[in-house]
């Protein structure tokens, strides 16, 4: 029986499972060529999944709120509304704006040619321009879009009004009329917005981001995952109820909720092959994971690899336990794998000193992992 032959008697995966396991293999395999980046207020406050019924969306997090705005553009000779940004397609465009300014270290952002070249990269310009053009709307939409964010810091409670894109120029017809047809050509990031970028820029893996553009929530939850791990210095909880009001304001039931939520955590993790993770009662455990770009990664991306490299530790030589921290490990902690603690230690030292007893601090960190396994 040929190879052609085997196929016909496996069930095809559906379209979408399919693109993640090709990304989740090649993820595994590979480096990426090209980085995309995410602002790490996107990566905390989610934009509406849906196009809200009114001008307003206000959403939780952790420690505040935002409230968003829908704005006016205007056409040359008169205001015309815009909705607000809803839906996978104002991430992507975000990503693509993040991207540029921090490809070219410039608030200017030119959006006409860039964001083809960028569809194309993600693979999905591929559907004869329907793609294409509900990106431009979303792009018009973020670009008219108002933030309002309240938190509280240190003690002080504070309302910060901003607009990331302070401005926005789109071509016009020979006869001078607003051509909504046709790309816009130049935006510009607020000075303000345009330095909090360089600052708290989220690296994400383009392979990762392609493979979740069908759904906002993966792509929330994978930009989410991406901050959030990486800076945990110890395993923290996270409720069913607090990821609800944080990513599923839309839902009036957090169960409901929680039912589409799931699938997006799995898709987001396939893709994430560094992240630590674990559904338990009540909510998700997250631990502290290694980024799901590497920076030396980062650093090809923008041609600094010697640079970075320079910077990076030596890599640490893979070392045996002995015999008698293993059988050890296995009488403090019976039904755990003295191995799979290995290798989440190993992980864990690859960006530490060497110590100067491995075992000891094999034991050391294994009284950790426990506790948050458990």
């Amino acid at each position: 029986m040929s190879d052609d032959d085997d196929t016909k008697d496996t069930p095809k995966l559906p379209a979408i499972q399919g693109r993640i396991l090709d990304a989740s293999v090649e993820i595994e395999q590979e480096d990426p060529l090209e980085i995309v980046y995410q602002h790490s207020l996107f990566c905390q406050v989610a934009l509406p999944r849906r196009r809200p019924e009114g001008r307003t969306f206000e959403r939780s997090y952790r420690n505040g709120s935002v409230c968003m705005e829908a704005g006016k553009l205007w056409n040359g000779h008169q205001w015309v509304e815009q909705p607000l940004p809803a839906g996978p397609k104002p991430r992507l465009a975000l990503m693509h704006i993040h991207s540029q300014a921090i490809k070219t270290r410039s608030p200017y952002v030119d959006i006409g040619r860039s964001c083809a070249e960028f569809l194309d990269r993600l693979g999905l310009n591929t559907d004869g321009g329907s793609t294409y053009r509900l990106f431009k709307r979303e792009m018009k939409a973020l670009a008219a879009c108002r933030l309002t964010l309240g938190y509280t810091e240190a003690g002080k409670i504070i309302t910060l009004n901003t607009q990331p894109i302070s401005r926005f120029e789109a071509w016009l017809t020979p006869d001078g009329d607003y051509a909504p047809a046709l790309w816009p050509a130049e935006l510009r990031l607020s000075q303000e917005y345009f330095e909090s970028l360089q600052e708290h820029a989220v690296p994400l893996d383009p392979r990762a981001v392609s493979a979740l553009a069908h759904s906002a929530l993966a792509l929330d939850v994978y930009s989410f995952l991406a901050r959030r791990l990486h800076s945990l210095q110890k395993p923290v909880k996270v409720t069913w109820h607090q990821f609800h009001a944080q990513f599923g304001q839309e839902f009036k039931d957090w169960r409901n909720f929680k039912q589409e939520f799931i699938p997006a955590v799995r898709a987001a993790l396939a893709l994430y092959l560094t992240a630590k993770v674990e559904e338990v009662t009540g909510g998700l455990m997250l631990h502290p994971s290694l980024p799901p770009v590497h920076a030396a990664s980062v650093a090809v991306s923008h041609g600094l690899a010697a640079q970075v490299r320079a910077t990076l530790p030596a890599p640490l030589a893979i070392k045996p336990l002995k015999p008698v921290t293993v059988e050890r490990f296995r009488t403090l902690y019976p039904r755990c794998d003295p191995y799979a603690c290995k290798d989440a230690f190993d992980a864990w030292l690859d960006s530490k000193k060497p110590p100067c007893s491995y075992d000891a601090a094999f034991m050391g960190f294994a009284k950790k992992w426990i506790k948050g396994k458990f």
